[in-house]
C-alpha cells in the first residue's frame, strides 16, 4: 500500500489529497498525518525535505512535489484525464497561473505565522497584491472555470480554501463575487469537504 504524507493546512498536500479521492485511489493509500517543524517528524525518514505532500509508492520509491505526486497517481487511474493536454495552451495557462497564485498564497500565509514584529510589510504587501491580480483574472474568467482541467479546479478550490482559512483579514469576496460563487459550489464537493484545513 502506499503513504501519502500530508499535514492539515497545507494546500499542497490537500491538492494530493483531493486528488487520490478523485482518482479512487483511496482503498490504495494510506493517509498519514505528520508534523513537518519538529525535528524528530515522522515524516524526515522518509523525505529529507520535510515537505509534503510525499508519496511513498509500493515499490519504495518516495515521490515529492504536489504536481509530480498527482502524475504519477494519475498513471494508476488514467480512465480520468486530471491535467491539460500538452497541445492544449490556454489550459495549461490556467493551471501555471493558478499554480503561480498558491505559490504566492503560501509565502503570505506562513508570513503572518511568524511573530508580528519579525514579519515583513514588504513581502505581504507583494503578495497580497499579486493576490489581487491573480483573483482579478479569475473573476474575469469565472465563466469558464468549470471548462478548466480537473487539477486546476482543484488547485484553485484548495488556494481558495487556505486563503479564507488563515488570511481572514483578506475580504477578497465582495470584489470577486462570482469567483466566489464558484468557490462555493466547489467546495461543496464530498472530496473537498473530506480535506479542509483545520485552523
Amino acid at each position: 500500500m502506499m503513504k501519502l504524507f500530508y499535514t492539515l493546512n497545507s494546500p499542497y498536500a490537500r491538492v494530493a489529497r483531493v486528488v487520490a479521492l478523485e482518482l479512487n485511489l483511496a482503498d490504495q493509500i494510506e493517509m498519514k498525518k505528520v508534523t513537518v517543524r519538529e525535528p524528530n517528524s515522522e515524516l524526515l525518514y522518509y523525505n529529507l525535505t520535510g515537505k509534503v505532500p510525499t508519496l511513498e509508492t509500493e515499490d519504495k520509491f518516495i515521490l515529492s512535489e504536489t504536481r509530480v505526486i498527482c502524475a504519477y497517481l494519475n498513471n494508476l487511474n488514467n480512465d480520468i484525464q486530471l491535467f491539460a493536454s500538452i497541445c492544449d495552451a490556454p489550459l495549461l495557462q490556467f493551471e501555471g497561473m493558478v499554480g503561480g497564485f498558491l505559490d504566492g498564497i503560501a509565502v503570505w500565509v506562513r508570513e503572518i505565522r511568524r511573530a508580528t514584529d519579525e514579519q515583513s510589510f514588504s513581502v505581504i504587501e507583494l503578495e497580497r497584491a499579486r493576490a489581487l491580480r491573480c483573483l482579478g483574472h479569475f473573476e474575469q474568467c469565472s465563466h469558464r472555470l468549470t471548462q478548466q482541467s480537473i487539477f486546476g479546479q482543484i488547485m484553485l478550490g484548495c488556494t481558495l480554501g487556505i486563503m479564507e482559512a488563515r488570511l481572514t483579514q483578506f475580504q477578497w469576496r465582495q470584489k470577486h463575487l462570482q469567483l466566489a460563487n464558484w468557490y462555493d459550489e466547489f467546495s461543496r464537493h464530498p472530496f473537498m469537504q473530506a480535506t479542509i484545513p483545520e485552523v
